[in-house]
């Protein structure tokens, strides 16, 4: 079974950033994504994620997938993740 590893980075508190004690992360089957969000997904992988600027203060997702080449990962905005990736993060303090 394929499984997708989620971190939420950045914020206000810095999330996931260097010298943070706080991370956001965590881990989904793909099995468990609707047909629409295994897409959406697809589509991020396809275009290497999202090149658009971080906003201040806001999120950004890492998303690592296990390929048949090996482990793929990429950075994107919080409104181009699909809600249930976004939804299996939990907060961890160092």
């Amino acid at each position: 079974m394929s499984r997708v590893q989620v971190e939420r980075i950045g914020g206000f508190a810095g999330f996931g950033l260097p010298g943070s004690h706080l991370r956001s992360q965590g881990e989904l089957a793909l099995s468990e994504l609707s047909a629409a969000d295994r897409k959406a997904l697809d589509t991020l992988f396809d275009k290497k994620g999202s090149a658009e600027p971080p906003k201040p203060d806001g999120f950004r997702y890492r998303i690592t997938r296990e390929t048949a080449e090996g482990p793929q990962t990429i950075e994107a905005p919080e409104h181009h993740i699909p809600m249930a990736l976004r939804n299996c993060v939990k907060d961890v303090l160092d």
